[in-house]
């Protein structure tokens, strides 16, 4: 399959668009006042959608321009506020989340229908519950080939976390991002995401032989989201952290964002009897940089490895503010030459104490589509492997 850059981000807001117009239903609906949080693309992977978070929701088939499987999936607290609101009307839990799947998956659908100017016909919806992992897999979809839409919904003043995913079959999507100018072979993106894993495990190796703690890759991901929308990926709260600017054969952003806690674990590792304040000045701050320095070149020489290309990074730029604020610097200086972005983003974890560690790279996307033109999966392939195996 080969994928215009062009055609995937019009889809991407047709998406957009097609969220808004479910979210709308569902505040009809409900009377709950909802939003749009964020809308991307992804190229899934065999375990960047996976989780353990129960959840309950409707599987919903579709067919017509596009054909494909939905999944509109609420948190155990979601479903909470949806019962509140429905119950004493439908009179069943499971009537009342099939009465909101069937009308949200609507009106999302609608909005794909009027884009393509086409009939999208729905089934009726499938009620279903489990752990994300599990109704992922019930949806049978080819996550080594696969490319997902995904939006997530909230609500002002109740608790109320809506994920909507969207899985086109593959020849719906090879017909509708074919033919452009700007086309990329599927397998070079899938040679992206084996890049942001390599880094990814080799910046978690770093960070585990700097600070004593035992840490490792969570989750990956690679997504395709208009620049605008980038701040909406990282959580509602304060971060302290690095952001570095790289460039050479591919130029760009890498972000590596600590929470609170986690920071003062790793400055705690770093710096010996020294009592970590919130404020993170001086040494403290110094370790932060230095870390934060350590991960991103051990990040950014995987892709070097991979691209066989020399990619430099500048000093780090210190950062101890909330997430979406930090991620909008970057996207003020990006958003003046793209208006979509390729995002990379890895979490890291660690089994045994207070960790987590997340980390975004937004690379140039004109650079990035010369890279992608020199690349050989082939070759890299092989140079990933190695670089996995160092």
């Amino acid at each position: 399959m080969n994928v215009d850059v062009e055609s995937l981000g019009s889809f991407s807001r047709t998406a957009r668009s097609g969220a808004e117009r479910a979210a709308e239903n569902l505040t009809g609906l409900t009377g709950i006042e909802t939003a749009v949080d964020v809308t991307e693309v992804s190229l899934a992977s065999p375990d960047d959608l996976d989780g353990d978070e129960k959840r309950v929701g409707v599987a919903i088939d579709f067919e017509g321009g596009i054909d494909g499987t939905t999944l509109l999936t609420f948190s155990a607290d979601g479903v909470e506020t949806i019962l509140d609101t429905l119950v004493p009307d439908v009179g069943t839990e499971e009537g009342a989340v099939e009465e909101v799947g069937n009308v949200v998956t609507g009106g999302f659908i609608g909005g794909w229908a009027d884009h393509l100017e086409t009939i999208i016909d729905i089934s009726p919806p499938e009620y279903v519950e489990g752990t994300s992992a599990e109704l992922l897999d019930d949806a049978e979809f080819d996550r080594d080939r696969a490319f997902v839409f995904r939006s997530r919904v909230s609500a002002v003043g109740e608790e109320l976390d809506v994920q909507f995913h969207m899985f086109p079959d593959a020849d719906s999507m090879q017909e509708m991002l074919a033919g452009g100018d700007e086309q990329i072979p599927i397998e070079k993106l899938a040679t992206l995401r084996r890049m942001a894993e390599t880094g990814a495990r080799t910046a978690s190796e770093t960070v585990s032989a700097m600070t004593g703690i035992d840490t490792g890759v969570d989750i990956t991901q690679l997504s395709f989201v208009p620049v605008e929308d980038v701040p909406a990926e990282l959580r509602d709260q304060k971060y302290v952290g690095v952001v570095l600017q790289f460039e050479g054969a591919l130029g760009g952003y890498v972000l590596i964002l600590f929470d609170e806690a986690s920071a003062s674990e790793v400055v705690g590792a770093l710096v010996s009897d020294t009592e970590v304040g919130a404020t993170f000045d001086g040494e403290q701050r110094s370790a932060m940089e230095e870390i934060g320095n350590v991960m991103t070149s051990s990040f950014i020489d995987g892709w070097a490895n991979v691209l066989d290309a020399t990619i430099d990074i500048s000093p780090p730029q210190f950062v101890h503010d909330m997430g979406r604020a930090v991620a909008q610097s970057v996207v003020a200086r990006l958003g003046q030459r793209q208006a979509f972005a390729f995002l990379f983003d890895a979490t890291l974890r660690a089994d045994d104490r207070e960790f987590d560690c997340e980390i975004y790279a937004l690379p140039d996307e004109s650079e990035l589509h010369a890279a992608l033109a020199e690349l050989d999966p082939d070759a890299t392939a092989e140079r990933t492997t190695r670089a996995g195996s160092l």
